[in-house]
């Protein structure tokens, strides 16, 4: 009874903490971007991008969105709050809220329903769209079983923001539906890692549920720590040898940009440059959705890591992480295993392995210039 009180109380405490830093205007003129998931990490990203003008905007309104359902999760509850508490501290009063209400059917994800509507006045302010990784999709969404590797720990939020995704672009599932799009075609959504995959589905794509089992036949941590470094996408399998070291290094592999890809169309990149990229994922892109098209994969080919949409032209998936503000700090360090010294600086990486943090960077830069074009 008492664990049942305190979680009243918690909610309440939250739902106080929503009604002072939820708000629907916007400051006329300034490019609004709205970012799902807006914990306190994913929002700290958009923060210090912004602010050391890795992300080249003169101004902002970052818009975090997120299901009321997901309140109800302690785990997800208390990163939420964390990322209002940064927010209201910070007094970072362009960073907003706005829940999204009401439950749909997975059955209803890919037609009009009860979220359209929220939709709608979300995309009508919005100038860009940032998807953020995650926790696994619930395969019923691309007609699989569950792996017993996958962890779809957080349904509603997929379900939401593949609902969210099928809105703006349409797909296989429902070629009638008239996308968000199809009236804003240079409209700017990046999706990234989780995201990407989210894109593909609703799109009417598979996934790859496990890599290291499914691409490569690899059963234990050792068999994959063991492989190729171009090869290991997740520093996860690090973490499970060396469980209790919480600064171990992140995961880089480097990746092969198409002829055909933004990468190389617009950020002035060649089709031999091999950038590395931060990887954090276990599952990937398999069969297409409808209208998306691969402009860059692992070394090897097997693993999909960029998507673009031959529809809309400033569509762009990506697996890997260009977002996260730990690459780029000056006085991060970790290590390359446990034991050894904290002399690891993912800064320090990216430049010493051109053209990485130039890559990193067009890639913002791009984002930024699609997004100021699209400000109403």
């Amino acid at each position: 009874m008492k664990k049942v009180i305190r979680s009243l109380i918690f909610l309440l405490f939250l739902n106080n903490a929503l009604a002072t830093v939820e708000t629907l205007g916007f400051p006329p003129g300034v490019p609004v971007i709205v970012m799902t998931h807006p914990t306190l990490f994913q929002v700290q990203n958009i923060v210090e991008l912004y602010e050391k003008n890795i992300m080249p905007l003169k101004s902002l309104v970052l818009l975090g969105i997120y299901h009321e359902d997901e309140l109800a999760n302690g785990e997800e509850a208390k990163a939420y709050q964390e990322a209002f508490t940064y927010v209201q501290q910070n007094r970072l009063t362009w960073v907003q809220f706005r829940k999204i209400t009401g439950r749909v059917d997975a059955k209803d994800l890919f037609q009009e329903n009860l979220w359209t509507a929220q939709f709608k006045e979300i995309f009508s302010a919005a100038s860009g769209i940032l998807f953020t990784g995650g926790m696994d999709i619930p395969p019923t969404l691309y007609n699989q079983g569950i792996s017993l590797l996958s962890e779809p720990t957080t349904p509603t939020r997929s379900f939401y923001e593949i609902s969210f995704l099928f809105h703006l672009l349409g797909g296989s599932k429902n070629p009638a539906f008239i996308p968000f799009l199809a009236g804003r075609r240079d409209f700017p959504l990046l999706a990234i890692c989780l995201g990407a995959q989210s894109l593909n589905v609703a799109a009417g794509g598979s996934l790859i549920q496990d890599i290291p089992s499914e691409v490569y036949g690899q059963k234990t941590v050792e068999e994959v720590l063991a492989a190729d470094p171009d090869r290991v996408h997740s520093g996860i399998y690090l973490g499970k040898l060396f469980p209790n070291d919480t600064e171990l290094m992140m995961t880089f592999h480097r990746i092969r940009l198409g002829a055909d890809s933004v990468f190389v169309r617009e950020m002035g990149f060649s089709r031999g440059d091999r950038p590395f990229v931060a990887t954090a994922h276990h599952q990937a892109i398999a069969e297409l959705g409808a209208n998306l098209h691969v402009t860059a994969t692992s070394l090897d080919g097997k693993i999909v890591e960029a998507v673009e949409h031959r529809l809309f032209a400033n569509v762009l998936g990506i697996q890997f992480h260009p977002e996260r503000h730990t690459l780029y700090r000056k006085g991060l360090f970790q290590r390359r295993k446990t034991g050894a010294p904290l002399d690891f600086n993912p800064l320090a990486f990216l430049r010493a392995n051109p053209p990485t943090l130039a890559f990193h960077h067009a890639i913002w830069k791009w984002f930024s210039e699609q997004v100021n074009a699209e400000k109403r």
